[in-house]
């Protein structure tokens, strides 16, 4: 007669057991399913392994997937200075890139002092602001002259660029490309002491030429361009005799003479 409710309550208990254990395994399999994908063994010591655990959870990366310090010119010009410095801008007192006549004067003051307004900031003297890094704080000082001699150089200059460099630090031929920089100088040089300084010296009193300088002589010549430049110095240009007068001159060596002269002259070819 009591056997009925003893069996009563031992079917009820089995059934709370059960679904507790169900429970669980329900609990089990969906953590499981939720953290699968980033299960490791924390104790496998191999290298790969290892190198795994300590990578750094994420790496900084510019707006265009470029890490900090690799942008060229052209890619810092189209992400900020176009606001500013596009050939349709409208914004006042700035050069408009192409626009040779607004660089002209920029460009005569060297290219350290066109790089430096754009990383401290600059005040023009009619009016207008540039903002220090053009607005940007990411950018570092490479990527500011980089965008610099682009802008310039596509409105009649010849800036040299900082070369981007990478991971392991120089940028690949910068030595020798120093090293090249050197030779052409030192030769441009000794063409000038030889045959250009009767015309292009600085206390010269030839007429019409450009003395070596003075920098407003410069400006002019220096917004037409290095290939202007280079082609009237080769072939003549109404008073300037070719190649200086000289025949035996060759190409190279005339072009190294207007690099010297031009780059004494607040210019950087």
């Amino acid at each position: 007669m009591n056997s009925h409710p003893n069996s009563v309550k031992g079917s009820a208990l089995t059934t709370l057991i059960g679904g507790i254990v169900i429970l669980l395994a329900v609990l089990f399999f969906l953590v499981k399913l939720a953290t699968g994908g980033y299960y490791s063994d924390v104790e496998d010591m191999n290298p790969n392994a290892v190198e795994t655990r300590i990578k750094p959870a994420g790496g900084l990366l510019l707006g265009d997937g470029t890490p900090v310090g690799q942008r060229e010119g052209k890619q810092v010009f189209d992400k900020v200075c176009i606001q500013c410095h596009g050939a349709d801008s409208n914004v006042a007192f700035s050069p408009k890139i192409t626009h040779n006549a607004d660089w002209a004067p920029r460009i005569a003051k060297g290219f350290e002092t066109l790089v430096k307004h754009a990383i401290d900031g600059f005040v023009g003297p009619q009016g207008g602001s540039m903002p220090a890094r053009g607005g940007d704080t990411t950018l570092t000082d490479d990527e500011v002259a980089r965008a610099v001699a682009y802008m310039a150089n596509e409105s009649g200059a010849s800036f040299n660029a900082p070369a981007v460099q990478s991971e392991g630090g120089e940028a690949a031929a910068s030595s020798e490309q120093s090293a090249a920089a050197g030779d052409s100088s030192a030769t441009g040089k000794a063409v000038f002491d030889k045959l250009c300084v009767a015309c292009h010296a600085a206390n010269s009193t030839f007429p019409n030429s450009p003395k070596i300088t003075h920098n407003d002589d410069w400006a002019p010549r220096i917004a037409q361009g290095r290939e202007t430049l280079l082609k009237n110095a080769i072939q003549g240009f109404k008073t300037m005799p070719a190649k200086g007068g000289d025949p035996s001159l060759s190409d190279a060596e005339v072009e190294a003479a207007v690099a010297y002269m031009v780059n004494q002259s607040g210019g950087t070819f």
